[in-house]
């Protein structure tokens, strides 16, 4: 027996297809889903879909797009996008005057659609993509078909791979967390990071190292991904802390700030030094002026401990001394706990002994 034969035979090799103008008329009454839950987020550069749009003028192939009909009880039908999303969306901005043709069109370059000569729209519109359509399936049959389409698409990372495979608790917690208007003012991520969802890998660290203890770089979030797939019971407690802590910040310091602590590495430990002491929050003015001129005063120190140039220690703290011993290698489990030891030290006035230079096998 074949391998086909095995899982049901050859269930997805149909294929058709369909015009620019007829997913227009799609997506114009609401019948394109083009970002289902397994998608990633559009991450595309004006750049790369102008030379999309020159593929199509000049007539290029382009991969096959993968979609998914969906009928309800009342014969309305939705059009799944399992994998193309980019490509599409790249067609229907064109369409609606959002970008320019760019200098790979050579005379057409600067070109938007309205500018261009009717029969140079006339087959854009007719410019055809090859379409495999998918039979009926269920959500985990989908989401297992968009993995294996885009596994050894180097352009996926690891959230967006992630994204594709896990819709439950954790992920939608996590997603709401990384809406918090705090991240909008902070500097934190950049719009590259949300583009690719590495704010939402970022949050979920945060909220790992919180509950379960700091972790050595990313390797366990898949873990705590999987396992928290169905149910998350730590939803609401997690939630809490985020609201707490990011509120506290805001008021400790003014976001965007000069300082380190806009510095996802540096971030990470203040978060959650500031999280052990969630219990205490909110402070008064007094701890929080302390704490404001407590972290400027630490980062000029860090700062001045990892330049080859300043040799000045007259003004040294011995915390900042061994956080910076903590900043290379800055996201392996040894790294991480001697940042947290130092900075929660020097800020609520723990007792502290200074770290021999970071062990290699504390990385391991």
């Amino acid at each position: 027996m074949s391998i086909q034969q095995y899982f049901g035979g050859q269930r997805f090799l149909e294929a058709t297809t369909h015009t620019i103008a007829w997913f227009w008329k799609r997506y114009h009454q609401n019948e394109l889903e083009l970002q289902p839950p397994f998608q990633r987020n559009p991450v595309w550069q004006e750049k790369q879909q102008a030379y999309l749009i020159d593929t199509v003028l000049r007539g290029y192939p382009i991969p096959e797009l993968y979609l998914q009909t969906v009928v309800d009880a009342v014969g309305e039908e939705k059009y799944v996008v399992v994998d193309g999303q980019q490509r599409i969306r790249a067609c229907m901005a064109f369409l609606a005057g959002e970008f320019a043709l760019g200098d790979d069109s050579g005379a057409l370059a600067g070109s938007f659609f309205d500018e261009l000569e009717d029969e140079q729209k006339k087959q854009i519109f007719e410019y055809k993509f090859v379409v495999r359509e998918l039979p009926q399936l269920s959500e985990p049959e989908i989401r297992g078909i968009f993995e294996r389409l885009n596994r050894n698409n180097v352009a996926l990372n690891a959230q967006e791979i992630r994204h594709a495979t896990y819709w439950g608790e954790f992920i939608s917690t996590m997603k709401e967390i990384s809406q918090d208007e705090f991240w909008v003012t902070s500097g934190v991520f950049t719009s590259n990071d949300i583009r690719r969802m590495l704010d939402i890998e970022f949050v979920s660290e945060l909220a790992v190292a919180h509950l379960y203890g700091l972790q050595n770089k990313k390797a366990s979030l898949d873990k705590y991904y999987k396992n928290f797939e169905s149910e998350f019971p730590d939803r609401r407690e997690i939630e809490k802390i985020f609201r707490i802590v990011l509120g506290e910040l805001g008021q400790i310091l003014k976001w965007p700030t000069r300082t380190r602590w806009s510095k996802k590495t540096d971030f990470y430990t203040l978060f959650l030094v500031m999280a052990k002491h969630v219990t205490a929050m909110p402070f008064d003015r007094d701890l929080r002026q302390n704490l404001t001129e407590k972290l400027e005063i630490f980062s000029t120190n860090v700062a001045s401990h990892l330049s080859v140039t300043d040799n000045d220690d007259s003004n040294s703290i011995e915390q900042a001394l061994g956080y910076s011993r903590g900043v290379r290698a800055s996201s392996d489990l040894g790294s991480r706990k001697i940042r947290n030891a130092a900075l929660e030290s020097y800020l609520f006035g723990l007792p502290y002994e200074l770290p021999e230079v970071l062990d290699e096998d504390e990385n391991a």
